[in-house]
């Protein structure tokens, strides 16, 4: 029985430590991701030292211009979604605008619920 539970334990830690590896991957700089790409390319290309520092650059500021699109475009969503938000409760009167409010956190909260509990960054 100790052995059973020594196994479940270690098949726990294993999954929890692989899935913390998996999130800290997601949170790659600018930098890394070019220098993976020039990595990348010069062994399938055998790059020279000068091509490797002009395509590091190139991808350098690709990514760079990328990251900044991406905070863009968030900033851009969630002012349309709050300016949504204000011309609907615009429309709908106070009874209304309350039982719209609790479907939407139920709907959350469901949504959640099919996620296994993980919570969005939205709020």
């Amino acid at each position: 029985m100790k052995k059973v539970i020594m196994i479940c334990a270690l098949v726990v830690a294993t999954v929890v430590h692989v899935q913390a590896q998996r999130q800290g991957d997601r949170e790659i700089n600018p930098e890394k991701m070019a220098e993976r790409m020039t990595q990348r390319m010069d062994e399938k290309l055998d790059l020279t030292e000068e091509q490797e520092k002009q395509i590091n650059a190139l991808f350098l500021e690709h990514a760079n211009s990328r990251k900044e699109s991406q905070k863009e475009n968030r900033e851009e969503m969630k002012a349309a979604r709050e300016a949504h938000q204000q011309k609907l409760e615009a429309i709908l009167t106070p009874e209304q605008k309350e039982k719209w409010e609790a479907e939407q956190k139920e709907g959350r909260s469901q949504m959640r619920k099919k996620r296994g509990g993980r919570q969005g960054g939205g709020e």
